[in-house]
């Protein structure tokens, strides 16, 4: 595929300092980075994860660029509603004309402008969902981040069943593209073992404020486990309903982007998730000895409230993107792009484990490990377990 606007012909010099080698968005100083998420609204809680990728941007700026550039991410809030998220890709790319787009949000959102991105060819680095249909099979230009929805939730049912003995589980989903993934993976998951059975399936909408009638359907259908896939705020809020009615005793796994983030803690009350497991791909902070952890921590010093999860993951695929820019070096093309991130191979040089693409594999990160919300902090309860994508086998380590 040929990335529209992607390269100039020889010879040429274009008006805003472009050079004819440059794809769009790249000038002898500076490189235009686009962000689609919410920054209001019922999900404005990910915003964080722009905060995390513009502190590793302030860092690389400081310490004089990417080969001499900087870099310029320009952030649209697309209020998680697909409709804006496809205005915004629109604009970063013919009027904003930015080099790539960085960590956009959202499994509804990401297919809304899907069709337009693939047209286009820019470079999508950094998926912020796990959904299926964005890397089986590979987009070119498309290159993943968040652990797959499929493969973690077959993961939660397997820790249900096999470490807490659930016989019924109940299944809570947000009612969207996304909720129906982990819904979908659950409930083939479930199939695979006699014996267990779902005991409902309970939706939701990201945007719910009551989640009374939830928390009594949950008590209702008898579970010996409740699943949910969720965002952060219907996890928090669904959670304190059950505390209400004093059946925070019943396990309960909530997905890794609605769970893993520290700020739960907040949200919900100390008290009221304690006892909450979910899963990160993401080293405890207070755990790593890693520089890179260190230096994450460092520039969020003085905002402690937003050291987590989502700013961990900005952070992150910030790092994935830089290191690509250095890897690609001066020829800064979208094809001479994609083709250096297609030579990560269990690259370590970010916080996170490893990150993989090859032009086969655009899942980035499959690693994973559970935890278990214990006295206003999380215990890592598994060691890392990690999918193979090209085998399709879930590999469980010994608990770290």
């Amino acid at each position: 595929m040929t990335a529209c606007g992607d390269t100039q012909p020889a010879g040429s010099t274009s008006g805003d300092g472009e050079s004819p080698s440059l794809a769009q968005g790249v000038t002898d100083t500076e490189i235009l980075v686009g962000h689609l998420g919410p920054q209001t609204g019922a999900t404005a809680e990910y915003d964080k994860v722009r905060q995390g990728i513009q502190a590793y941007f302030d860092v690389v700026n400081e310490n004089g660029g990417v080969l001499g550039r900087k870099l310029t991410l320009i952030a649209h809030d697309d209020r998680y509603q697909p409709s804006e998220t496809v205005k915004g890709a629109k604009r970063l790319v013919e009027e904003e004309k930015v080099f790539a787009i960085l960590y956009p949000i959202g499994t509804a959102n990401v297919n809304a402008m899907k069709p337009y991105l693939e047209e286009k060819g820019i470079p999508v680095v950094g998926l912020g969902t796990g959904a299926n249909m964005f890397v089986e099979p590979p987009i070119r230009n498309f290159f993943g981040y968040q652990f797959n929805y499929m493969i973690e939730s077959r993961i939660y049912v397997d820790y249900a069943i096999n470490q807490l003995g659930a016989k019924r589980i109940t299944l809570v989903f947000q009612n969207d593209d996304f909720g129906k993934q982990g819904l979908e993976g659950a409930k083939k998951a479930v199939a695979e073992y006699p014996g267990v059975e779902v005991a409902a399936e309970i939706p939701f909408l990201a945007t719910d404020q009551d989640f009374s009638s939830q928390a009594q359907r949950i008590v209702a259908s008898d579970p010996d486990a409740v699943i949910m896939f969720t965002t952060p705020k219907p996890a928090a809020s669904l959670r304190k309903e059950m505390y209400k009615i004093h059946a925070t005793g019943l396990p309960f796994l909530v997905s890794s982007t609605g769970g893993s983030d520290p700020n739960q803690f907040n949200i919900a009350g100390k008290e009221v998730w304690e006892g909450v497991i979910t899963s990160t791909a993401l080293p405890s902070p207070e755990q790593s000895d890693d520089p890179e952890m260190k230096q994450y921590l460092e520039r969020f010093r003085q905002t402690p409230q937003l050291i987590g999860s989502l700013t961990q993951s900005g952070w992150a695929v910030a790092q994935i993107f830089v290191e690509a820019l250095k890897r690609t070096g001066e020829q800064l093309t979208w094809d001479n792009f994609i083709q250096a991130l297609e030579t990560f191979d269990h690259w370590d040089g970010s916080i996170l484990p490893s990150v993989t693409y090859t032009s086969e594999n655009r899942y980035g990160v499959t690693s994973l490990r559970m935890m278990k919300a214990e006295n206003g902090r999380y215990v890592p309860i598994t060691g890392f377990i990690r999918f193979d994508p090209e085998t399709k086998e879930v590999i469980y380590e010994n608990k770290s």
